[in-house]
């Protein structure tokens, strides 16, 4: 089960080899569209910048999130993974409203930790 559109560009799915943990998923191509605001505050557009919005996301509109996602980026690549399917579609919505709406993601870039942005 792969869905590529509910929460895109990021794309959430159910890992084959483990049934039962889901991933959700932002690759470099994607994130060339919003490097601009990232670069405005003075972060690279990669995956680990992708990291700080998603924990900022979280700390600022979902808390009951904190702790049942976890997380793996890669330079040019986000991503978010767990056992909590609803979780990470809850961030997948979140995510998918900072990456449409400029306002939103600068929001959550400034209220984010520099720290996580590494």
């Amino acid at each position: 089960m792969t869905d590529r559109t509910s929460f895109a560009p990021l794309s959430f799915f159910e890992y084959d080899h483990r049934p039962g943990s889901y991933c959700l998923m932002l690759t470099d191509a994607d994130m060339l569209g919003v490097r601009d605001v990232l670069e405005e505050h003075g972060y690279d557009a990669g995956g680990y910048a992708w990291e700080g919005v998603a924990r900022s996301a979280v700390r600022l509109r979902a808390p009951e999130l904190e702790g049942r996602v976890n997380y793996d980026p890669e330079a040019g690549m986000f991503v978010a993974y767990g056992t909590d399917a609803e979780a990470l579609r809850r961030l997948g919505e979140l995510l998918r409203e900072a990456f449409h709406d400029r306002a939103v993601l600068g929001e959550f870039i400034a209220a984010g930790d520099p720290d996580w942005f590494d």
